[in-house]
């Protein structure tokens, strides 16, 4: 039987620009994704700290060491510029999963990794 498990975690990321009318969702930094274990066009969990919005999105790489995580498109509207926010992935196995999870601090640089 397969069950599903929480792979990949960035805890505590801040959102740095949001654009309603743009096509796509999420765009994360790709040295964050790698570090996380996120892959272009995965689906992940986002959870908004500051109002308890939780949406489901894919994710677009962005800039390596830009440090920006921006919110496009219908995901714009629930959050704001400077909001916390978690994301997270999961997989389906029929084992346990030991989550790869990045903590961030409020300039999305890494803080801690587990």
């Amino acid at each position: 039987m397969l069950n599903i498990y929480l792979k990949s975690k960035i805890h505590m990321a801040k959102i740095t620009r949001k654009e309603v009318y743009y096509e796509g969702s999420i765009e994360i930094d790709e040295e964050l994704m790698e570090k996380a274990g996120i892959s272009e066009g995965e689906v992940v969990l986002v959870v908004n700290v500051n109002n308890a919005a939780r949406f489901v999105t894919y994710v677009i790489k962005g800039k390596r060491g830009s440090r920006e995580i921006n919110l496009y498109g219908a995901a714009a509207r629930l959050g704001e510029e400077g909001d916390r926010v978690i994301i997270m992935a999961f997989t389906f196995s029929d084992k346990p999963v030991k989550a790869k999870t990045i903590v961030l601090n409020e300039k999305n640089e890494i803080i801690q990794e587990k």
